[in-house]
């Protein structure tokens, strides 16, 4: 009874908070409309729930959009997941695709949606697609791939980063870590497990960690990192591991992170696509498996100086292509 009872609270506190959740999507539009003050509006549609945002990387990642967007005259909401649902007749909605389904509302008629795929693709669908008036995906690859398939239009946008955040240190300074690696704990982290099992010493920021490495003598852990700290951690490294999602590989879609190292003035050891070491192969070294992991690291320590060097020569090739005011420029043109 008292179990029963428990979860019977629990269920009613739901519920009244669902309630009062969509008594304010009913007055949402009206209030927008009177912030806005006749500024377009946009609405960014967020993967994960309210409960997280304040230690989402993905949440983090919506409020630098949002910030860009604001410069460019725009008024901006963020909508976390639970909240997916709410319609105030916007501008544009632009949906950041991960692994949550979203149906744009068809009611609202002056609205374009937008869906930005940086990640999930083996869950994207033509059908999914025929739902938006564009889509942005973060492959040139995957662009061409997905042309083939529907008529909505497909355009390329990076993975865009904040150069006003992620910059080099202008003097050599000593490193306080030799090796670093931001991600939270998942089962495919090959390279972290192969740095404990090889004696090679890493750094590591991020969630989940402590159930497989509290002992390790190689695996140091920090715990949760904020996203506003991420350049300052790069900026004291030597260097940086990198890893990406299956699905990422198979359409040659990088993460945040690959900009966002290179930017801050320090090379990488990244698992490997064929675009990636074509175009930035002069400043990060690739693995396929742990064998080549190994030797990564250790040419990583035989080569630094030079793939430093390439890394602080092409900064200005790194801005063009990810600098996120170039990007949201582009993106409000398209």
């Amino acid at each position: 009874l008292k179990t029963n009872a428990k979860e019977i609270n629990r269920l009613r506190d739901e519920l009244k908070a669902e309630f009062r959740r969509r008594d304010i999507w009913e007055r949402k539009e009206a209030e927008v409309r009177r912030l806005a003050k006749g500024k377009k509006i946009l609405v960014i549609k967020c993967p994960p729930p309210e409960i997280e945002k304040n230690i989402s990387m993905d949440y983090a990642y919506c409020s630098v959009v949002k910030r860009f967007f604001e410069e460019i005259g725009y008024y901006v909401l963020i909508d976390c997941w639970e909240d997916w649902n709410c319609s105030i007749n916007a501008d544009v909605v632009l949906v950041i695709h991960g692994f949550r389904y979203f149906h744009p509302n068809r009611r609202d008629e002056k609205t374009k949606y937008v869906m930005w795929i940086n990640c999930c693709t083996d869950m994207i669908t033509a059908e999914e697609l025929s739902l938006y008036d564009l889509i942005l995906t973060t492959s040139k690859h995957y662009t061409k791939k997905l042309r083939k398939i529907t008529e909505i239009p497909i355009e390329y946008v990076p993975n865009l980063t904040d150069v006003d955040a992620f910059f080099p240190l202008n003097k050599n300074i000593q490193p306080m870590y030799n090796c670093v690696f931001v991600g939270s704990c998942r089962p495919a982290r090959d390279c972290i497990r192969w740095c404990n099992d090889n004696g090679i010493h890493v750094d590591v920021w991020g969630g989940g960690w402590e159930k497989i490495y509290k002992d390790s003598m190689y695996i140091h852990l920090h715990g949760r990192v904020e996203y506003g700290d991420l350049p300052e951690i790069y900026r004291n490294a030597k260097f940086s591991l990198n890893d990406h999602y299956q699905d990422m590989l198979d359409t040659e879609m990088m993460n945040n992170r690959f900009p966002e190292v290179l930017l801050s003035g320090i090379p990488m050891v990244c698992d490997w696509t064929e675009s990636f070491e074509r175009n930035y192969g002069d400043m990060v070294l690739f693995y396929r498996n742990e064998e080549e992991f190994v030797q990564c690291m250790k040419e990583m320590e035989e080569r630094y100086d030079e793939l430093r060097a390439n890394v602080m020569k092409n900064q200005d090739k790194l801005k063009e292509e990810f600098d996120f005011r170039r990007g949201i420029e582009r993106m409000k043109a398209l």
